[in-house]
């Protein structure tokens, strides 16, 4: 089976194979026999039942609809596999078994291209921890956002991903992320940022920096907001339509400087309470 080497461009947890034999992860090997769950375009398989009824599950519902209102994507037809394990020990053994190249991370999202041309199959790999909900938003919208688009460059793709990990009472603000970022030192640089091509170059620095660059053009500045809208819309057809800082620094005079000082008046939400069973695991 070929795959796509680990210096080729993939996202945090996320890896795009190439054409060949097998799937990323079977409903008989991730989750037995017990039935699938279906949430709207995702289908979810596990190692125990899980209930529809369960609040993390209404709330992931939803995270189509809003991607779709924040960024005016179109509304994808790929259906999302999402495999869930029990623990972090079955899930990593699987992992390891199925994906070796791959490093320990709590969870993926993967592109599994089957022939050249063809539609891939979107996957989710993770297990039912602390972190689920976050992670299964954060992983949900990679593969969302893969599904409608031609590409995405590596720091906006993990900053959208970051935004929308937030639970929707957050408004996408992430407040470790900004503890950090006003604790120092921080000095915006969006050029080097667009330069990153490779996932192992994206560390937690380059995660918080690509969340507060995505928050500000979708909360702070409407002319930002509109320029990264304009983005998007051309990545539907266009995989590499050049750097955004261009396009910012039409609307803002100095970019880097403008997001320091947006980022010292943003206001931290309270946090959410614990939603539902899964999300309590």
């Amino acid at each position: 089976m070929r795959v796509c080497s680990p210096d080729n461009r993939a996202r945090r947890g996320s890896r795009k194979r190439r054409p060949g034999p097998g799937r990323g992860g079977r409903a008989e090997e991730a989750g037995g026999t017990i039935p699938p769950l279906r949430v709207s375009k995702f289908v979810f398989y596990a190692d125990v039942p899980l209930a529809a009824e369960d609040a993390l599950f209404r709330e992931l519902e939803e995270l189509p609809d809003q991607l779709q209102r924040e960024l005016h994507i179109p509304d994808g037809n790929n259906v999302v596999q999402v495999f869930l394990f029990e623990d972090q020990d079955k899930y990593e053994a699987f992992m390891r078994e199925r994906f070796p190249w791959l490093p320990v991370r709590r969870a993926y999202f993967i592109a599994d291209q089957k022939r050249p041309g063809a539609t891939d199959d979107l996957q989710v790999y993770t297990w039912m921890g602390e972190n689920l909900r976050t992670d299964l938003r954060h992983e949900l919208t990679h593969a969302m956002l893969h599904a409608v688009l031609k590409g995405v460059p590596l720091w906006l793709d993990e900053g959208l991903a970051g935004f929308f990990e937030q639970p929707p009472g957050n408004d996408g603000v992430n407040p470790d992320h900004l503890e950090k970022l006003r604790k120092g030192p921080f000095v915006p640089d969006l050029a080097r940022l667009e330069n990153i091509g490779k996932v192992a170059q994206m560390e937690k620095p380059e995660y918080r920096e690509a969340w507060a660059w995505v928050h500000f053009m979708l909360r702070g500045d409407p002319k930002a907001k509109a320029a990264l809208l304009e983005y998007l819309d051309q990545l539907r057809t266009n995989p590499n339509p050049g750097p955004l800082l261009p396009r910012l620094a039409q609307v803002t005079a100095d970019p880097n400087k403008t997001l320091a000082d947006y980022l010292a008046r943003v206001e931290i939400q309270p946090p959410p309470a614990p939603r539902g069973r899964a999300a309590d695991k």
